[in-house]
């Protein structure tokens, strides 16, 4: 991950007082950490409702993946699907080639021209969601130019995110997306859910109108446990469940961890498909080779060790961060600075996304007063997180 620090970050660093630069650039060099995710369900002996025949089929290095129905919405998507942060097209091909057939993408992550160049001549072959973000208002020019860049005339789904239960049940999102639905430039719609993860989509899932669930599926235990329910009421209502954030706390390289990742959260029938950024030939193919089925106990308890070990090394995106007394955005902070940046690698996309954020929510706004830290169930010292993403990223 060191190499993901470049000459300009290095002049921040000098702002910085040698002891409190040493814990972050320690913390970085060394990767991630995480506390672990206990509560993988066990898999049923019959594939999930709705799956399909092919979902019998252990899926090896040399297949396909297998797939499954994405709830009411009928379509049939791989169970391993891309995210559209720091990819190319050459790459997104070579997954769609590979079987992979569902891209999750967003005009924020600078990657549309690469999206339409990887799906242009198999558009029906492949489906693609996109993240509007202008969740809130109806954007028509913002619909619009993100259709033109991916040269397409709709998407199949259309995602907001949002990360509060009166967000999730504001039917003002339904009645923009029947106008964008009725102009048939999506057919679903969608909700993708970062901080507060659990009230937000047991709101979202009370309000009846969602299609599909893109929570962020984080390997903590806590998290877990508190959107074990939610996940149960939404594959009673047939709704599709996209897993995000599943392999918080496993280094890029760490090929076996993932691939156990990969096995324990498809053991869960409730989710359809793992949405995962592949920015590599080898990152996909490590992915794809995961053996299907649940992983043995041994494997599991090997990875719990492992994230365990870490903790307070490294935010796991439980989405549960305390206000800040001086309006910094914590999680925002805690996501672009400890995920995007030092566990993906991210530098530029964090970089960007830090810089977009309003100056008064970035952690230069920090006064150390310690109540993030003191409230934190995974003993991260958010405050010199914040600190140093001001400096590395801002």
């Amino acid at each position: 991950m060191c190499n993901q620090i470049n000459a300009d970050d290095s002049a921040r660093r000098k702002q910085m007082t040698r002891r409190g630069f040493l814990g972050v650039a320690g913390a970085a060099a060394c990767g991630v950490g995480a506390i672990v995710a206990g509560c993988v369900r066990k898999q049923a002996a019959a594939p999930p409702p709705g799956a399909s025949q092919s979902e019998r089929k252990e899926t090896g290095a040399a297949s396909p993946p297998a797939k499954r129905i994405l709830g009411r919405t009928g379509i049939e998507v791989s169970v391993l699907s891309m995210g559209g942060i720091a990819v190319n097209a050459d790459v997104l091909r070579a997954g769609l080639d590979k079987g992979i057939n569902l891209i999750h993408c967003a005009m924020g992550y600078g990657t549309l021209d690469q999206v339409a160049e990887a799906v242009a001549g198999r558009r029906d072959q492949v489906f693609l969601g996109l993240k509007y973000e202008r969740a809130g208002r109806a954007d028509w020019d913002y619909l619009g130019r993100a259709l033109e860049m991916l040269k397409v005339d709709h998407v199949d789904i259309l995602f907001f995110p949002l990360n509060t239960p009166d967000a999730a049940r504001d039917r003002t999102h339904l009645e923009f997306f029947e106008q964008v639905k009725r102009r048939k430039r999506a057919r679903f719609i969608g909700i993708t859910t970062h901080a507060n993860v659990a009230p937000a989509l047991q709101a979202a899932v009370q309000a009846g109108f969602w299609d599909v669930l893109m929570p962020s599926y984080v390997p903590a235990q806590k998290a877990r446990a508190a959107l074990r329910p939610v996940l149960d009421a939404a594959q009673k209502k047939s709704l599709g469940v996209v897993a995000m954030k599943t392999m918080t706390g496993i280094r890029p390289a760490a090929v076996a961890q993932m691939q156990t990742v990969v096995r324990e959260v498809l053991a869960d029938v409730s989710v359809t498909t793992l949405c995962k950024g592949m920015p590599t030939f080898e990152r996909i193919d490590a992915l794809l080779s995961a053996p299907g089925g649940p992983p043995s106990k041994a494997d599991s308890a090997s990875l719990q060790r492992h994230l365990v070990s870490r903790q307070g090394d490294v935010c796991v995106l439980c989405g549960e961060c305390p206000p800040c007394p001086r309006g910094v955005n914590v999680f925002e902070v805690m996501r672009v600075f400890d995920y995007y940046y030092v566990q993906a690698g991210y530098g530029e996309f964090a970089r960007g996304m830090y810089r977009s954020m309003p100056p008064g929510q970035r952690g230069a706004a920090c006064d150390d007063c310690g109540e993030c830290a003191a409230k934190c169930a995974y003993d991260i010292d958010i405050a010199r997180r914040v600190r140093a993403a001001d400096l590395i990223l801002g």
